[in-house]
């Protein structure tokens, strides 16, 4: 497999991966009133794998080349646990919108250290391989409108090589505690994706029922997370909402699978 830094179409016919790093935009650049959307993956996930994520732990590793006085005082050090949002927030970006799950700078010990943070990211990872249908095989759909509340997170604004002139900085903003995508598999069937950031359950209604030309005319809604598939409803026609509790830092796939009603 090839594989590029960046996503262009020109180099659609020539390589396998895309490295995509607006997953982790805040990292290297200031607030600047923008927000990353994914619309290159929406238009040609089913031509390229997108990986990349400057989603980090800790303060850039050293090169030697760096000149010395931009060196990290402590090459590696672990960042301050009030940036573990922006880490699971970068997670749960890339996840919704498809990516292949990246972690920047890991070291063994943050399997102790950062616990929770890793047990977070693992647990996408492995959502992730069983859904590969919609994740890495899908179709990008329109996005539901859902009641999410917003909350101000910290951010770092660090890279994970160069770019050490100015060090750590650190700014403020504001962003969804849930994060979602709407995904069709090959097959027909479609699926919500939803990752849960914050420290609460969160309730939310998934309501299909004024677009249901992009879900199998009829079926059953399924619930797919960490602790298997179970069956939620059915649904036929213009009957295709349903309502799910989602645990804190949490992801989960719904599905609206067609066939016969009936688990």
């Amino acid at each position: 497999m090839l594989a590029g830094e960046g996503v262009g179409e020109a180099w659609l016919p020539h390589l396998d991966l895309m490295l995509s790093l607006q997953v982790s935009g805040e990292r290297y650049s200031a607030a600047d009133g923008w927000e990353p959307i994914p619309f290159f993956q929406a238009v040609y996930h089913s031509y390229a794998v997108f990986f990349g994520n400057y989603s980090s732990l800790t303060m850039p590793p050293y090169d030697e080349l760096w000149p010395p006085e931009f060196a990290p005082r402590e090459p590696l050090a672990l960042l301050d646990r009030k940036f573990s949002r922006q880490f699971q927030f970068e997670q749960a970006r890339a996840f919704v919108w498809g990516q292949q799950p990246t972690l920047a700078n890991f070291t063994t010990e943050q399997l102790t250290t950062r616990a929770p943070e890793i047990s977070f990211a693992l647990q996408l990872a492995r959502l992730r391989q069983r859904e590969t249908a919609y994740l890495l095989h899908g179709t990008v759909l329109r996005a539901l409108a859902l009641p999410v509340t917003t909350v101000e997170m910290d951010f770092s604004r660090l890279s994970i090589y160069a770019g050490q002139r100015d060090a750590l900085k650190t700014f403020r903003k504001s962003q969804p505690l849930v994060l979602s995508a709407a995904w069709r598999a090959p097959h027909g069937d479609a699926a919500i994706a939803l990752v849960n950031i914050g420290d609460t359950t969160i309730s939310l209604p998934l309501d299909w029922n004024d677009r249901v030309g992009e879900i199998p005319v009829q079926g059953n809604i399924y619930r797919l997370d960490h602790t298997g598939r179970k069956h939620l409803a059915q649904f036929h026609r213009a009957t295709a909402a349903v309502k799910i509790q989602l645990p804190p830092q949490s992801a989960c796939l719904v599905e609206w699978v067609s066939g016969e009603t009936g688990p």
